[in-house]
């Protein structure tokens, strides 16, 4: 359900209503100083990306960034940290 917003005229608070698209509320009343003097304010939208397409966004100058520092510092790679590991299924030394 899409979320409104209205800013009060009187103490300047925002109120959030959410309700559905065809039940946008006409008047509300304000939250900290319960006026109903309050007009709807356009907010920002929230957008959930997958990590795959966070990825495809990504600036191909990075890949080049990262590839030079791990051929510069073996240490930067993360996979010689995932070899380094241990197996928790095998638990610790002093188990």
């Amino acid at each position: 359900m899409p979320s409104y917003e209205y800013r009060c005229r009187d103490c300047g608070a925002v109120t959030e209503i959410v309700a559905k698209m065809d039940a946008k509320p006409q008047t509300v009343t304000c939250s900290a100083c319960h006026s109903d003097d309050t007009v709807p304010i356009i907010s920002r939208l929230a957008v959930h990306l997958s990590s795959a397409s966070k990825m495809d966004r990504l600036d191909p100058k990075y890949d080049k960034m990262i590839d030079r520092a791990m051929s510069s510092n073996p240490a930067a790679n993360p996979d010689s940290y995932l070899r380094n590991m241990t197996d928790p299924a095998k638990g610790t030394p002093d188990d």
